[in-house]
């Protein structure tokens, strides 16, 4: 889940806004969509990866988890106790 809301989510969002406002502009003027040298799709797909970078920066600079202390796996009583965040 966390892939598809922070890398496809981001990625997919500009090219389906520009795809509706074409589909809705080609009807208006009577054509079909644009084709990609004479259409923006360069630019939403540009958009779609600033916005990627744009949340991947966000997760690791204020993403959930910063407090959390790990402990390794460790021997108690000849026992393995696996490792675990606390």
């Amino acid at each position: 889940m966390r892939i598809f809301l922070h890398i496809l989510l981001p990625l997919i969002t500009p090219i389906v806004i520009y795809t509706i406002w074409a589909k809705i502009g080609a009807r208006q003027k009577g054509k079909g969509l644009p084709s990609w040298e004479e259409g923006q799709w360069f630019w939403a797909i540009v958009a779609g990866f600033i916005f990627v970078g744009g949340s991947l920066l966000y997760i690791t600079t204020f993403g959930d988890g910063t407090s959390v202390q790990y402990y390794s796996p460790r021997m108690e009583n000849g026992l393995v106790v696996p490792g675990h965040f606390k």
